[in-house]
């Protein structure tokens, strides 16, 4: 939460006439006018107040422009069968790109962390300044950063501001030189929907490796959703170097040990990837997901002239995720890009003593304790992560390069312009669930005395207030 989002808020609720944005991200919103005109506390800023309509509340910094229609509403997702081992769609046109000098328009640079890492999300200006991104004409350079504060490390987030409806079928295509690896490093390519709370709109995890850990493709949903296996092991078979674990439930419940589903499929590691630059690419439709890793040097034509045709693209299927027609219904809703460099946490961090990578920095008991994750100071990969010793390696690793990013819809079907949730939310990621509360919603108030608030945009209503001034929404039956 950012003061602007939190004006944002009370413009968007009904009676709200005052907001109060605190240094911990509570947001405060009351039903009479505070003061006349916008407050900014003394104390480095800590309360930034002011009337719902005040225009001397701006953004930290400017976001994309662009004009994108709301990704609600749309007709469910409904998975279909193709035939063969391909998808539903023969040929797809460029619809989106990120590439040379403007790389990083459309992106939301995302600062909350959610994984216990050593990483620090950065805003945008920030990023460019500390010289965490970079963009030329040849590309761009995503990168971890040196240290802000005692156990964290500058890095970023990146979410794309539009988003692609997969029930359509889109292809996503990123072009590498180099991508993130090694002790520590936790780099992620992945698409997923912020719209509702995860993971009901799904994700899908296309790049996502630490340590020294293989690359897993996998998918989550909050549906009931199953892998066709007799098309996934007819595709698959008499492939070299396939990894034969397979999961085909794709229901995601991490605290019931529900992981979501993933296909036999080749496995690389993040210092394979990075020896072995070329194109990843990702044909998502209707009848399931295709991820390939395309050599630099054996880029087919039609992928080179923008118009790919990914279901001749055979020889170069690392992943295969074929949905069941009859279960998977509703599974996923448009999605965004995302880009991270997360560094130790909950996987990177919590895998410590099992990598020899790591182990192999020396970051080893009794000089400190693997996998503590949530206690930094004593927590192997956090230290290393704080030691000067790691500044070399983190230079000559953890970054990606990339030529560029590309989105392609079927040739048969008018270019989407959808926008991302994150992007109309104000790059702030949806957090809590809206409760039913009769025709409006509620969620719990953030700031001291308890109460609820009411939840903008979930319902129309009518508010009172409670003791401390906060809006709540009416108790019904």
């Amino acid at each position: 939460m950012s003061p602007y989002a939190c004006q944002f808020r009370c413009s968007l609720t009904p009676h709200c006439e005052h907001f109060s944005f605190w240094s911990d991200g509570g947001c405060h919103l009351t039903s009479y006018t505070s003061y006349p005109n916008p407050y900014t506390g003394l104390d480095d800023k800590v309360v930034v107040a002011g009337p719902r309509l005040c225009s001397s509340v701006m953004p930290e910094e400017a976001g994309p422009t662009l004009e994108l229609e709301p990704a609600l509403g749309l007709p469910p997702f409904i998975a279909k069968e193709a035939e063969g081992c391909g998808g539903l769609h023969p040929s797809y046109n460029l619809r989106w790109k990120a590439e040379g000098k403007t790389f990083f328009d459309d992106w939301q640079f995302l600062t909350l962390s959610e994984t216990h890492g050593a990483e620090y999300y950065l805003n945008k200006t920030d990023a460019f300044q500390a010289g965490v991104v970079y963009a030329s004409d040849h590309g761009a350079i995503v990168r971890v950063g040196d240290q802000i504060m005692p156990f964290k490390r500058r890095s970023v987030m990146l979410h794309s501001a539009q988003a692609w409806r997969p029930d359509r079928g889109f292809v996503l295509a990123m072009k590498y030189r180099h991508l993130p690896y090694g002790a520590g490093i936790w780099p992620a390519f992945w698409l997923m929907n912020s719209d509702y709370l995860w993971p009901r709109g799904g994700e899908l995890d296309i790049l996502e490796f630490a340590n020294d850990e293989g690359n897993k493709v996998s998918f989550h949903t909050s549906q009931n959703c199953s892998l066709n296996r007799r098309k996934l092991e007819e595709c698959m078979k008499n492939r070299e170097g396939v990894d034969s674990d397979v999961k085909a439930a794709c229901y995601t419940n991490y605290t019931s040990n529900e992981l979501g589903c993933w296909s036999q499929q080749i496995r690389r590691t993040g210092k394979w990837f990075a020896e072995n630059p070329g194109v990843i690419a990702t044909a998502w439709d209707a009848s399931g997901v295709s991820v390939f890793h395309i050599p630099e040097a054996e880029i087919p034509i039609d992928l080179r002239s923008d118009m790919p045709s990914p279901n001749s693209w055979s020889k170069w299927l690392i992943a295969f995720l074929p949905f069941d027609a009859a279960s998977c219904i509703d599974i996923a809703k448009p999605q965004e890009i995302v880009l991270n460099i997360a560094l130790c946490g909950d996987w990177a961090g919590g895998a410590w003593w099992k990598s020899h990578e790591a182990r192999s920095t020396g970051f080893v008991p009794p000089y400190c304790i693997p996998g503590n994750v949530k206690e930094p100071a004593t927590d192997c990969c956090t230290i290393f992560m704080s030691h000067p010793t790691s500044e070399k390696y983190l230079k000559t690793r953890a970054y990606f390069d990339i030529e560029y990013i590309k989105v392609f819809e079927p040739t048969e079907t008018e270019a989407s312009s959808l926008s991302a949730g994150t992007y109309r939310n104000d790059g702030e990621p949806l957090e809590e669930p809206c409760v039913p509360c009769g025709t409006s919603r509620w969620i719990p108030n953030e700031q001291p005395g308890g109460g609820n608030v009411c939840c903008p945009g979930c319902g129309d209503g009518i508010f009172s207030m409670t003791d401390n001034g906060t809006l709540e929404c009416p108790a019904t039956a």
